[in-house]
This record gives C-alpha cells, sequence and structure tokens, in this order.
C-alpha cells in the first residue's frame, strides 16, 4: 500500500476543499535530529513567492553559520505536483545520499521549519512521521532561533564544507523517458487506465463522490476503451489486466508545471492560455503564478509520455481533464 502524500500545499486546491492545518500528518517535535550537523539534508521551500530562491538564500545563510549542509533547495510544489513528480525527485535525492529533509514553509504568523529523514521505503512523507518545529515571524529569526537550540545541545558538528550559495532546483524536469507533444493513436484501440482518487489524510472530500464524477466525465467525453483502477496498481498488474495506458496528472502553478513538463517558457511570460478544441471549443487564460491541473498519457510498455498537441491545463482538475479529453477527441477520433 502506498503511503504517499501528494497534496499538502496551502496554495493546493484539491478535489472540493483542503486541511487548514499545514502538515497535520507530521507529529511536532522539540528534539533536535541527532544528524543535523553530521548528514547532508535536502531543503523544500513552500514560501508565498515564485522567487523562492531569494528566500532559500537568506536561511541558507543561516545553514552556514550553524553547521547544516544543505546541498539542494526545491520547490515543495513541484515535488508534490503528482506521483510522477515526487518519485522523480525522491530517486534524483536519495542517489546523491541525502538522508535529511527541512521543510521551510511561510504561515500567516510568518516561518516555520521542520527536520526529519527522508522514509528509506520511497515518498517524502508519512502519516505519523516525526519531525523537528520551530516558528519565528522572519527567516532571519528563525535561523537565529535554530543556532540557539543547536548551542544549547550536544550535537557536535561535523560539516564543515558548506557551499556558498544554495543549490536550487527549479526547472527540473520530472519526464524522464520519451516525451512526446501529441497523442498515441493506438489510444483508439488500446484500452485506457483511469486511476481512481484515493482517501489519504490531507483530503477533506467525499471520495466516492469523487470518483464518481471521474467516471461520469469519461463516460461523457472519452469516446474510447478505458476503466476506473484501484490508485495503488502496479504497471505490471494494469497489463495483466488489459490495459496498455493509464492516464496521469501533475498540478502546481503554471510555470513551474510548464518547466516541469518540458515546455518553453519565456522569462517576460507572464499569462498562459488554455485551448479545448472540438465542438465546445474554449479558450482560458490564467497567469503563470495561478495553480493549475494538466492530465496527460503513459504507454505502460514503453513509458513514453504523451502530453497532447496543445496546452490545455485546467484551473480545476475536472476542467483539466475534459480539456484533455476533448483535444484527444477532436485529434483522434474518425
Amino acid at each position: 500500500m502506498r503511503h504517499y502524500i501528494f497534496s499538502i500545499l496551502l496554495i493546493f486546491v484539491s478535489l472540493d476543499g483542503f486541511s487548514q492545518e499545514a502538515f497535520p500528518f507530521l507529529n511536532k517535535s522539540t528534539q533536535l535530529p541527532e544528524d543535523l550537523l553530521s548528514r547532508r539534508a535536502a531543503v523544500f521551500m513552500n514560501v508565498n513567492s515564485l522567487n523562492w530562491e531569494q528566500e532559500a538564500q537568506k536561511i541558507h545563510n543561516s545553514f552556514i553559520e550553524i553547521g547544516v549542509d544543505a546541498v539542494a533547495y526545491y520547490a515543495l510544489s513541484d515535488i508534490m505536483s503528482g506521483e510522477d513528480a515526487t518519485t522523480a525527485f525522491y530517486s534524483d535525492i536519495t542517489q546523491r545520499s541525502i538522508e535529511n529533509m527541512l521543510i521551510v514553509h511561510q504561515s500567516d504568523n510568518g516561518f516555520e521549519l521542520y527536520a526529519t529523514k527522508i522514509p528509506e521505503e520511497g515518498g517524502f512523507f508519512q502519516e505519523g512521521m516525526n519531525a523537528f518545529y520551530i516558528e519565528a515571524p522572519s527567516l532571519k529569526e528563525l535561523g537565529s532561533k535554530l543556532q540557539t537550540l543547536v548551542n544549547r545541545s550536544d550535537l557536535e558538528r561535523e560539516n564543515f564544507l558548506i557551499i556558498d550559495v544554495p543549490e536550487t532546483f527549479k526547472r527540473t524536469n520530472v519526464i524522464k523517458s520519451r516525451r512526446v507533444a501529441n497523442f498515441n493513436p493506438d489510444i483508439r484501440i488500446d484500452k485506457l487506465a483511469v486511476p481512481k482518487f484515493e482517501s489519504n489524510i490531507m483530503l477533506d472530500v467525499d471520495i466516492d463522490k469523487a470518483n464518481a464524477e471521474l467516471d461520469s466525465i469519461m463516460s461523457e467525453h472519452y469516446p474510447f476503451k478505458y476503466g476506473l483502477v484501484e490508485p495503488n496498481m502496479t504497471p505490471e498488474e494494469m497489463i495483466s489486466e488489459g490495459y496498455l495506458m493509464v492516464l496521469k496528472k501533475l498540478q502546481n502553478n503554471g510555470e513551474s508545471l510548464r518547466r516541469m513538463l518540458g515546455y518553453n517558457l519565456s522569462e517576460e511570460e507572464t499569462l498562459l492560455i488554455s485551448e479545448r478544441k472540438g465542438e465546445n471549443a474554449k479558450v482560458m487564460k490564467y497567469g503563470i503564478e495561478e495553480h493549475v491541473h494538466k492530465y496527460y498519457v503513459q504507454q505502460l510498455y514503453t513509458k513514453d509520455i504523451y502530453l497532447g498537441n496543445s496546452w490545455d491545463a485546467g484551473k480545476t482538475w475536472q476542467e483539466a481533464l475534459i480539456n484533455h479529453v476533448e483535444n484527444l477527441k477532436a485529434k483522434l477520433k474518425r
């Protein structure tokens, strides 16, 4: 059973609502991690700005003084954009022998810091994880508070060669297989697996109702063969049940989502345009900072990713799904 938690950001728009607690699955602790000053850490920034690298530099300056070897910084929204993103980032991070993760979260009252181990069994978050926690009105005060606690502790510093400038990963492409900006014509005959929404501790919604809506949208708009499958089914299990393709989704702000999926985006671009083709053609506009959802299809044997022949993200998962399916239908239906 998977214990991954994907929709944890305060800015995330989940199905119908979300928990008001930023990280309710973490058990807050005042105990400093024993290896905080001896092991490398990845830092996940969850701040109210697309320019999160500037905030990363502020807290990194404190980490240098304290002896926290923060070797890689990521936007938490990128890490938790969806299953493919989480899997890709988890692989990248653990392959670098990074064992600890720090979360810098901007709240209504200032900033919070969480520190915990990266689970060895996969994914970054599990229900009931223990995490060191402190909060402060500003990042500077957050660093000072952490330094005071470290100075009072008996932690032995082993990290001395810490880089001056934080290494940030803002434009990481999560697609590790072949990327195709079109639709796979084989989908006309190959059965599509559509994973159901699964209940987790972050979603305060009626999962059965959401899955019924998912099935209803597919039934109304999708012209080919499909079936709803359990969210924890492996590709091998899907193949054994006759599926050759699977529907997938990522969600993030528009800028990060386009970069993660390999689309070009100029620095001056502030507005993104989504297109729905077919009988009910529609054009949608939204700012690059707005949270959107994007569907795509993966071929189970080859792992090739088919993004569609136009940008079709939507502000809700329902809108994004209809956009993608209608565009697919307009391109492939005879």
